[in-house]
């Protein structure tokens, strides 16, 4: 408490320039250069540690790619191993060299033994103590074995398999001494017949040097058993040599244990680079440059906010953000001719400008939606009152029609199938339905039209479950059908159909009607669909088609322009009319 009460003493005595220059020292380049510290040493610590892991990742290739080479040769070792004929053919005791070959020529064409024979580069020797076995051919007296280096390195241990490394002469025809990848197996020791069985399998020590090669590793790889050296990318002395120690490499960047085929074996990996000392070497230099641009910015900055007025300032910054009934607040001029005085008056000027913005374009931009809103409203209302004459003049011809050819006993039920429509639709509050309410009215309509055509009109309705529940504007599907009624079944005096379909493909709802009448060409048919995607109130009045322009304009409407409207037909064959609706748009499920 004394030292604190000490320096708030020092500090009242100072004038303003020695409390900043006091607050620049301690408050900032102290820290600054401590984090600059540890700021490099964290980066040091970085680069060390991706190092690392590149070696790790070097190592782990290395590994890999031996594992990979011995893969597929222990693996035919194993079912050599595993082979119950192998095993037959070699316990069998064989009463004479013929008996012998016949069983040799018998387990030759086994398929362990081709794959095995399959490999490139590779010798499979199996020694048997079994007399009757003759030498040759792949298959010895196991005498032969006995007494070598690898047959006892094989039995001193307790695996019953081991990978090995030997340069000397090999089987067979092979006459040089060269360096030699064996895999051994004790053939014996899963169910042992009194008949001791071993296997050695000679593999080209060439392809594993290649196989590391292929890595295109720049730093120098050292693969050791113990004190041996085995592979190496680094001055490597062929396979016609002899194996040599482990040389002096120095110091190891990095060094790993790794165990194949039963057998201990080490890599080391001596980075050609020292990345990290040149990475301090490189840019230690770079950060004492910057912390020293850092240090005198700061003191240039703390020497310019000393000869200026922080209290206007700070009036200033409390000022922004301030709103006054959604307007920015103006501020008076605060005394003084220099920067501080310029930027207040900045700030007027732009708290003006943006309280204009705000009263010119947000709420006048407000105002145009409100009246787009209301003309949309106005042309909806002014389609509705184009489609509820219209088909209630259709409706009302057909009674006229079926009164006059049959006199007046079905009107009544016609007529009560116009006042199922009328019941549906006599209400324009809503423009949505759902499309199975839809479907609904298409079969009251199509019912009227039946007894208007008689036999001429048979009609299909087919709805996906899935479906039903959409919402669509009123009479949009009526007044395709209505098209499909009055331009193609009734031009036509032979029999028609008319198919309603509504299904679902991908995120799409698509509504198709076909009918089988009079159809048109396609330039007709190419006509009616520019016309509907380019419909409009004004568009309509006058042209033909009204009613399939009347309801894609609304289903544009309501989707905002993302429907799509297709016209397929041919002359004397029929028509197919789909619209397609993007699900996710104002059609979603409603309930019934």
């Amino acid at each position: 408490m004394k030292l604190f009460s000490k320096l708030k003493d020092y500090l009242n005595n100072l004038d303003m320039g020695g409390k900043l220059r006091f607050l620049f020292v301690f408050c900032v380049a102290i820290p600054l250069i401590i984090t600059d510290v540890i700021m490099l040493f964290g980066v040091y610590r970085t680069v060390s540690r991706d190092v690392e892991y590149d070696m790790e990742k070097t190592a782990t290739s290395v590994e890999y790619a031996l594992q990979k080479h011995l893969e597929y040769p222990a693996n035919i070792a194993h079912n050599i191993y595993k082979s119950r004929v192998m095993e037959d053919f070699l316990d069998e005791k064989y009463a004479t060299p013929y008996d012998y070959y016949d069983a040799y020529y018998r387990i030759e064409s086994n398929q362990v033994l081709e794959n095995a024979m399959g490999i490139e580069g590779a010798r499979v020797s199996i020694f048997v103590d079994n007399p009757t076995i003759l030498n040759g051919s792949g298959y010895y007296q196991i005498g032969l074995a006995e007494g070598k280096d690898w047959y006892e390195e094989l039995y001193a241990g307790k695996e019953n398999r081991r990978l090995m490394f030997e340069y000397g002469v090999g089987m067979g025809s092979d006459t040089k001494p060269r360096r030699r990848v064996l895999i051994l197996v004790k053939m014996d020791m899963r169910s042992f017949s009194g008949v001791r069985k071993v296997l050695r399998l000679d593999l080209d020590f060439s392809d594993f040097e290649d196989e590391l090669g292929k890595l295109d590793i720049e730093d120098e790889i050292y693969v050791c058993d113990g004190d041996t050296l085995i592979f190496t990318n680094h001055n490597s002395e062929g396979e016609t040599m002899p194996f040599s120690k482990m040389p002096d490499i120095g110091k190891v960047s990095y060094k790993r244990n790794i165990r194949l085929y039963d057998r201990d074996l080490c890599i080391y990996i001596v980075s050609k680079e020292n990345r990290t000392r040149e990475f301090l070497v490189g840019n230690g230099g770079i950060f004492v440059i910057l912390m020293a641009i850092n240090v005198v910015m700061m003191a240039v900055m703390i020497t310019l906010i000393n000869k200026t007025m922080v209290s206007r300032i700070s009036y200033l910054e409390g000022s922004f953000g301030i709103m006054d009934d959604d307007k920015m607040k103006l501020i008076d001029t605060i005394g003084g001719n220099d920067e501080v005085s310029g930027l207040i008056d900045s700030y007027n000027g732009m708290a003006q400008r943006m309280n204009e913005l705000v009263s010119t374009v947000y709420k006048n931009r407000l105002h145009e939606q409100e009246m787009s809103i209301a003309k949309q409203k106005a042309e909806l209302l002014a389609l509705h009152s184009q489609i509820n004459p219209h088909f209630l003049f259709n409706a009302l011809e057909s009674i006229r029609m079926h009164s006059l050819l049959r006199g007046e006993k079905e009107t009544a039920e016609m007529v009560g199938r116009l006042a199922v429509m009328e019941r549906t639709y006599v209400n324009w509050g809503d423009d949505d339905v759902p499309i199975r309410r839809e479907m609904e009215f298409v079969d009251a309509y199509l019912a009227l039209q039946k007894y208007r055509f008689g036999d001429r009109l048979s009609y299909k309705l087919s709805v996906d479950e899935e479906c039903g529940a959409f919402s669509v504007p009123k009479l949009t599907i009526v007044t395709l059908v209505e098209n499909a009624c009055e331009h193609g079944v009734e031009k036509k005096s032979v029999p028609g159909w008319i198919f309603v379909r509504v299904f679902r493909k991908d995120d799409e709802i698509n509504i198709e009607v076909e009918d089988t009448g009079v159809g048109m060409n396609i330039v007709v048919a190419e006509d009616i669909v520019d016309k509907a995607k380019n419909a409009s109130i004004e568009s309509m009045k006058g042209k033909t088609h009204v009613g399939i322009m009347n309801a894609f304009l609304r289903l544009k409407m309501v989707t905002g322009g993302r429907a799509q409207f297709f016209v397929e037909s041919e002359r004397g064959v029929g028509t197919v009319i789909r619209m397609t609706i993007p699900i996710g748009e104002k059609h979603e499920s409603i309930d019934s």
